[in-house]
């Protein structure tokens, strides 16, 4: 994870936690180059499967067919 203070990579996670939703993670970081802390929060990404064609054109995959 990247600093959003001062760009480095350098980052540690102090604690981790469930959202009160239950549909996130927060986590507070420390950067170990400014040793600032900061909170990332990670939702999971949906995404459905896609079909190429042959022409390049991607459509969603349709379990009917």
């Amino acid at each position: 994870m990247k600093c959003p203070f001062c760009g480095a990579i350098d980052t540690q996670v102090i604690d981790s936690r469930v959202s009160d939703e239950g549909s996130s993670i927060r986590r507070r970081r420390r950067c170990g180059g400014c040793d600032k802390r900061f909170t990332t929060y990670e939702r999971p990404e949906v995404s459905f499967p896609t079909v190429v064609k042959r022409d390049g054109r991607r459509i969603e995959y349709e379990r009917a067919k």
